[in-house]
């Protein structure tokens, strides 16, 4: 975790808004130079929920395109780099609507949490939390991703998913909750089990 926040801070860090005003110019190198420093960074963010590197992959690049397609309603002001993972969120949450594969994917990681017989393994495993964002619903899991895993303010995601700040709070408040007491009754299973 600690390396990919580094890469994500360093990443964001060595951003420079000048190649926003090169791109916008029609500049191809500033283009290159966007794609090379900030596709790594949108594509984990893509891949972390698609769970698919071709798909991914295509969605990176669809993303990239858009936002090309539209630089001039990139506002004053506005980091570049959220507005393009804006971008790439939108793609990836619409794409995963349209194939009904977040459904899918998140009913294998349920069936694999349920049939665990050794549940404190599987917290320690790296998909803890897609293992517990199984047990809430879509709209749900879509902000407390934002919130934790993205890092996004409640305003942030408020205006990203068309809700009030206190919607995604109360989102996050109950579902974290929620998870809290899946994660103590699985637990407790497992304890029992032994």
């Amino acid at each position: 975790m600690y390396v990919k926040e580094n890469l994500k801070e360093q990443t964001l860090s060595t951003w420079d808004e000048n190649i926003l005003t090169e791109m916008k110019q029609g500049n191809q190198q500033a283009i290159a130079q966007c794609y090379e420093l900030l596709s790594p960074l949108i594509y984990t963010a893509i891949y972390k929920i698609c769970k698919n590197k071709e798909v991914a992959s295509d969605l990176l690049h669809d993303s990239f395109i858009d936002a090309l397609e539209n630089l001039d309603k990139v506002n004053e002001g506005q980091f570049f780099p959220a507005w393009l993972k804006k971008i790439a969120f939108n793609n990836t949450f619409n794409y995963l609507r349209r194939k009904n594969i977040f459904s899918q994917v998140l009913e294998k990681i349920k069936l694999k949490a349920e049939t665990s017989k050794n549940f404190t393994d599987q917290l320690a495993d790296q998909n803890q939390l897609e293992l517990l964002l199984a047990q809430v619903s879509e709209q749900h899991r879509l902000i407390l991703w934002l919130f934790i895993v993205e890092q996004y303010t409640h305003e942030e995601i408020a205006q990203l998913t068309n809700k009030t700040v206190s919607f995604s709070k109360s989102v996050v408040f109950r579902s974290l909750k929620k998870l809290n007491n899946f994660a103590t009754q699985t637990q407790q299973g497992a304890n029992n089990a032994y």
